[in-house]
């Protein structure tokens, strides 16, 4: 991206304030915006592994979700829902080798791109990246260790109840990251099918836990949710 191009400070303003690119001093994540290239994509956009293996995407708007589908029942696991400030595919990054996985923009999506190539090289010569790196790999393991524990251990009320918890906002009580998803998007989210995430948010909705207007969940009690999460309260 040029330096005089409208939108580069605004992009480097979305860059500084990623957890991907928080140690990395200004002057070289500008040098690095430079090598990058603005992209959109529409809601809706699809692609698969290799179409997105030899580049590397952040995120400055919109969401996007990463997820398998079974080929003989059309069953699909989100994997990740990755938002502004996240990037993909970091695992192509890392051992450069092709990722079966598929992409899916939820909304209209702003991105930058940069080659692996020319990323590959950023690391080798500016070795503190590294750093920033693995705490974004850090927190992603975490948040796949969370899940599998979820899918083994907890019905999928229990599950359902921690993905909202994990997803509010603290001061409006609004979802966050998954607000909006429609409720086949939520099921693939926590490993089981649409009608039972109905059920399960007919069952919140009359123990008062959360409301729901237009396909959008406000959490309205966090306390009764959280005792439902943790098991010490039945709806």
């Amino acid at each position: 991206m040029e330096q005089a191009n409208n939108h580069f400070l605004r992009c480097l303003e979305a860059l500084k304030e990623s957890s991907f690119f928080k140690d990395i001093s200004k002057d070289m994540m500008y040098e690095m915006l430079t090598s990058m290239t603005r992209t959109h994509w529409n809601a809706g956009t699809f692609k698969n592994g290799k179409e997105v293996e030899s580049t590397l995407h952040f995120i400055v708007s919109g969401r996007i979700k990463e997820y398998q589908v079974n080929p003989h029942t059309g069953r699909e696991h989100t994997i990740f829902m990755l938002s502004k400030g996240d990037v993909f595919d970091v695992l192509g990054l890392m051992d450069s080798q092709s990722h079966d996985v598929y992409w899916e923009a939820v909304d209209e999506l702003e991105i930058l791109n940069i080659s692996m190539v020319d990323m590959r090289r950023w690391i080798v010569e500016h070795p503190s990246i590294n750093r920033t790196i693995l705490k974004y790999l850090g927190h992603r393991m975490r948040q796949l260790e969370l899940v599998a524990t979820d899918i083994s251990l907890h019905s999928t009320l229990i599950r359902l109840s921690h993905l909202l918890l994990n997803n509010i906002n603290g001061h409006s009580h609004q979802l966050q990251l998954i607000n909006n998803l429609p409720n086949n998007e939520i099921a693939s989210l926590i490993g089981t099918t649409r009608a039972v995430v109905n059920r399960h948010i007919q069952e919140l909705k009359k123990c008062g836990a959360i409301s729901v207007k237009r396909s959008q969940i406000d959490v309205e009690n966090v306390e009764l949710l959280l005792a439902i999460a943790e098991e010490k309260f039945i709806p």
